[in-house]
């Protein structure tokens, strides 16, 4: 519960060019095809892809779009395009948890770490700013050690603890093997969520 990535986690998305902007989804459980049915996504736009086809083929995609596979044994992760915190898919996703970080780099945006079961949204698993310190859902305070944000924490530095965070509740951090594995991209038609909120 208190180990560290091999590798700082922000410098891993400032080299595979996803530092500017991020959404990512951890979905307790395995059964891929129920999670893509439970976002909506069009069946018919799958494509196998590594991240760097996916991120070359981004700027031509209508709608949504996402990358997903497992992560570690009971977790899928989602990195999700064209979705912002709270989405009715995350919301969709039923009895499980859903772990979510999400920024947007050139605003500096940082969403907290968020955590949701069975559609609704249950508060932020966010490190403390000291060692030891108050957390929303203090539950989680004990895959917090060593990992307090700071009486001046930057974007890069919340992130790379975020992250950490949410690897020791899976069991996996980014590393480079999930940066070059092949996952399945999907389409998540306009019409899929219409006006859902």
């Amino acid at each position: 519960m208190n180990a560290f990535p091999q590798e700082d986690q922000w410098q891993l998305l400032t080299e595979h060019g996803i530092q500017g902007g991020f959404h990512g989804l951890w979905v307790e459980g395995n059964d891929l095809d129920e999670i893509v049915r439970q976002v909506r996504a069009d069946p018919h736009s799958r494509v196998e892809c590594d991240l760097q086809a996916l991120l070359e083929m981004l700027p031509g995609q209508g709608g949504d779009t996402i990358w997903t596979g497992p992560v570690a044994s009971g977790w899928t992760h989602i990195l999700a395009f064209g979705w912002y915190p709270n989405h009715p898919a995350i919301r969709n996703l039923g009895r499980r948890r859903v772990f979510e970080i999400h920024y947007q780099g050139e605003l500096s945006d940082l969403e907290p770490l968020n955590l949701y079961y069975d559609g609704v949204y249950i508060g932020d698993v966010t490190p403390p700013y000291e060692e030891g310190g108050d957390m929303y859902l203090p539950d989680y305070r004990q895959y917090a050690n060593g990992l307090a944000l700071g009486d001046k924490p930057t974007l890069e530095r919340c992130v790379h603890l975020m992250l950490c965070m949410v690897g020791r509740i899976t069991g996996h951090f980014l590393d480079r093997d999930w940066f070059g594995a092949t996952r399945t991209m999907y389409r998540i038609p306009e019409s899929s969520w219409g006006d859902s909120w």
